[in-house]
């Protein structure tokens, strides 16, 4: 690590730090909070973004692809696109089905050890236009809202930060073309919101990209073994970027501190998703249940981290109940799954499990 990327880093630490640990008074502060005010939209907005970004690695990639990557690309088609096509289908059914079509013909070439160039073309155009059917353009146009989305390319799971440090470990190295995918979402993104900063916070922006380019340089193609000590400092970098948007958007976007707080709003965002499967509207109560999860065991929340120490039992349950639902980071061994048991059920043990979350938190 040179000298300056180590010194921008700890800065970029000390940063987050001190924004984590900010006053609640300082905290209310803040004109918006997005992750409260669009909550599903947000979540959203994370599918289409990491939907575009496997497409943009599926047809960049040159075919063969190795087999570790087609798993990872794999999350387009049983992963990404459900944070939002329960919405796609109910506003523009034709759009949905074409565009679940396109993303199945993406990785039929993938598994087929084919070029997926020509399937990725076709789908990237439908991927704009279900971003634009299901989350309103004027509600993209929201600087409030482009920051939130900003934060979860950086720091969500399989964002820039998240993928990244999964990629450095001697199983996830597949994972780091879609974080190099992110990463260049993540210029774009910042491209677009860079002329709203001024100053320091302009000044800080800048850096902080420019001291994550050096993560990227391989391209597409990660050179192996990635360099694991480099994992703290892109956190802290991307948590120094998610500070410069806080100050830039005048939101609130680490969300864990008030941890009492978000877990009650879990918990009652959970609801609908239970009602959502009992009624059968699964497509729909499967996006809530993404969101939910996201924040539960995000890096800007840091619920799951305290239940693990506070709350194992509660911490187990949620371990075997949302794998039974969505498609998750918690690897639990295959008998704990209960995959037999209805959504529905398994939602109303989430709902428990939330109960107990806010009551262990204070909330």
């Amino acid at each position: 690590m040179t000298r300056i990327r180590q010194t921008i880093a700890g800065v970029a630490l000390a940063i987050l730090v001190g924004t984590v640990g900010a006053s609640a008074q300082q905290v209310t502060e803040r004109k918006s909070d997005p992750f409260y005010q669009w909550f599903i939209p947000q979540s959203q907005a994370l599918g289409l973004e990491l939907l575009g970004a496997r497409i943009a690695v599926a047809e960049a990639y040159p075919a063969p692809v190795p087999a570790g990557l087609v798993a990872e690309l794999d999350k387009m088609a049983i992963k990404d696109i459900h944070r939002f096509l329960g919405t796609l289908q109910q506003k523009n059914a034709g759009l949905a089905t074409q565009l679940k079509t396109a993303v199945d013909d993406v990785m039929k070439a993938v598994k087929g050890g084919q070029s997926a160039a020509a399937a990725a073309a076709k789908a990237k155009p439908l991927v704009a236009q279900a971003y634009n059917v299901v989350i309103d353009p004027a509600l993209q146009a929201n600087t409030q809202f482009r920051a939130g989305v900003l934060t979860n390319v950086l720091m969500a799971e399989d964002g820039v930060s998240e993928g990244f440090e999964e990629a450095v470990k001697p199983t996830g190295p597949w994972q780091y073309p879609t974080s190099f995918a992110m990463y260049n979402r993540m210029l774009v993104l910042w491209k677009e919101l860079q002329p709203l900063a001024k100053g320091d916070t302009l000044i800080e922006g800048n850096l902080l990209i420019d001291n994550m380019k050096h993560f990227y340089t391989a391209g597409v193609q990660p050179k192996l073994p990635l360099p694991t000590e480099d994992q703290e400092e892109l956190e802290a970098l991307s948590g120094g970027m998610v500070n410069v948007l806080e100050t830039l958007a005048d939101a609130r976007l680490f969300t864990g501190r008030d941890l009492p707080k978000h877990a009650k709003f879990l918990a009652d965002t959970l609801t609908p998703a239970c009602a959502d499967y009992a009624a059968g509207r699964d497509a729909l109560a499967l996006e809530r249940v993404y969101a939910i999860a996201d924040q539960f065991t995000s890096e800007t929340a840091g619920i799951a981290g305290a239940i693990t120490v506070l709350a194992p039992d509660t911490d187990e349950k949620a371990k075997s109940l949302f794998p039974r639902l969505i498609v998750t980071r918690y690897t639990v061994a295959p008998d704990k799954i209960n995959r037999a048991m209805p959504a529905a059920e398994a939602c109303r043990g989430l709902m428990t499990v939330m109960a107990d979350t806010t009551k262990v938190l204070g909330g």
